[in-house]
């Protein structure tokens, strides 16, 4: 119940906020686990793209957020889960995988942490991983606008126009190191840019 409160209080707010531009939606598989890869600039990425479907997704959410007891009720009521950055995170990939095996669609971020305009992005072989054993489609993902409408460091967003757009579904066997797989994905999702 929590989940469907906040998705419908998050939809109400980023009509106000940030009008979203939809592109791609036809991508979306209507059922079972999938991947969405997505680049990273603000706070806002996993709410928008949650919000642009009526399903339950998933998150990988910074463990930090989580020492918050109320904070840490909330994330674990809207489907995210705890993730360590800066390490991989075995515990993190199992929980991941065990969500796409339960058919729920995870949103990762293979930068890891929000990226601003023109940083270097720093990729994460696990998403080659997961891509891979999850043995489901990834699906890339790309934000514009989202770094305007909540800055980093910045608490009170601000009104403005965000454009998400969904690229074609995309499989991965065993074979290639998971870093390929993974700068791979990060093309697609420039490609949508």
């Amino acid at each position: 119940m929590i989940y469907w409160i906040s998705y419908y209080i998050l939809k109400i707010s980023g009509q106000i906020f940030s009008p979203r531009t939809i592109l791609g939606k036809e991508h979306l598989p209507k059922e079972g686990g999938f991947i969405l890869a997505s680049n990273h600039k603000s706070n806002l990425d996993p709410f928008l793209i949650g919000l642009c479907f009526h399903r339950r997704i998933s998150y990988m959410a910074k463990d930090s957020l989580f020492q918050n007891p109320i904070v840490r009720f909330f994330l674990q009521h809207v489907e995210a889960f705890p993730v360590r950055r800066g390490a991989s995170d075995a515990r993190a990939l199992r929980e991941t995988l065990r969500r796409l095996k339960r058919g729920l669609p995870v949103v990762v971020f293979p930068e890891g942490t929000r990226q601003g305009s023109g940083a270097e992005s720093k990729i994460h072989p696990g998403i080659g991983f997961l891509a891979v054993k999850g043995g489901v489609p990834v699906i890339p993902v790309h934000i514009d606008g989202s770094d305007k409408v909540l800055p980093p460091k910045s608490r009170i967003p601000k009104r403005g126009r965000v454009t998400i757009s969904f690229g074609k579904p995309i499989c991965f066997s065993e074979g290639p190191p998971y870093r390929d797989i993974v700068i791979s994905i990060m093309k697609e999702i420039e490609a949508l840019s």
